[in-house]
């Protein structure tokens, strides 16, 4: 990326702060068109993203500032998926579920997830907001996901988390249970320990960093080969390797960043 268009995407980190839809979209298209990589665009919305969520925090923003923000991610988002170049055959690195369990219907994270996951070629299936544990665990059982993502923003939504995560481990067969990580900023260890999750994770790019770690793990160890997809790894079942010795996630090796869009015109 030229270095002079890193003050239009700081701008356009501002921008989204602000909630200026117009703005957003302009900026972006002009980024786009600019050449920026897509990827650089959607962690600037990230950055944004934790803004947004610490002035909600602070009382700042309310509900209608969290539905403005996902309305210009969306928007965003629609406007750089299309540009990430993939191959005549997209990879199978690996199937996520994600979803916003029950009495809860914040996504803004769960939505950024989603989009830099299917960036990086995972198949990924959003079952939305407000989501039931036995929808959760229909859809795992048709889907078979590798992993599975839970995001619950307010303390309100833990209980249905934890019935999620101890329905899906119940419920499925031990050959078909998947890693099951949790997100959401009231989320906490000891939320993790009740319910049973393997892991937490903190933001979008922990979210990636994660499912890379796993799918590479999986591919060495060759557990669990019976949901192994013809183009693509197994993954191992039980509980899931640490990132790093000391499970820190930000240690982790990144994933490999999509290729530039192809150029316009």
């Amino acid at each position: 990326m030229a270095a002079n268009l890193q003050p239009s995407l700081e701008r356009l980190a501002q921008n989204i702060v602000l909630l200026k839809d117009a703005a957003c979209r302009r900026m972006t298209k002009q980024l786009l068109t600019a050449g920026v990589n897509p990827t650089e665009v959607m962690e600037v919305c990230q950055q944004a993203l934790v803004e947004i969520g610490k002035k909600y925090e602070s009382g700042e923003y309310f509900i209608a500032g969290l539905i403005m923000a996902g309305d210009i991610m969306k928007q965003i988002i629609d406007m750089v998926l299309p540009l990430v170049e993939k191959p005549e055959k997209p990879p199978t690195r690996g199937r996520v579920l994600i979803g916003t369990v029950a009495g809860d219907i914040h996504d803004l994270g769960k939505n950024m997830a989603g989009a830099m996951l299917t960036t990086y070629g995972y198949e990924v299936k959003d079952l939305g907001v407000d989501v039931k544990p036995e929808v959760f665990l229909e859809e795992a059982k048709t889907f078979r996901p590798h992993i599975v993502g839970l995001s619950s923003l307010m303390t309100s939504g833990h209980s249905f988390l934890i019935q999620t995560v101890q329905l899906l481990r119940q419920r499925l067969p031990a050959s078909d249970r998947p890693v099951i990580f949790i997100s959401g900023a009231m989320i906490v260890e000891n939320v993790r320990k009740r319910s049973g999750a393997d892991y937490v994770v903190n933001n979008v790019a922990e979210t990636v960093f994660l499912c890379e770690r796993l799918m590479v793990s999986s591919s060495k160890n060759g557990l669990n080969s019976n949901l192994k997809d013809d183009a693509g790894p197994p993954i191992a079942r039980a509980k899931a390797p640490p990132l790093d010795p000391a499970g820190d996630p930000q240690k982790a090796s990144p994933p490999r960043r999509p290729p530039n869009p192809p150029a316009s015109g």
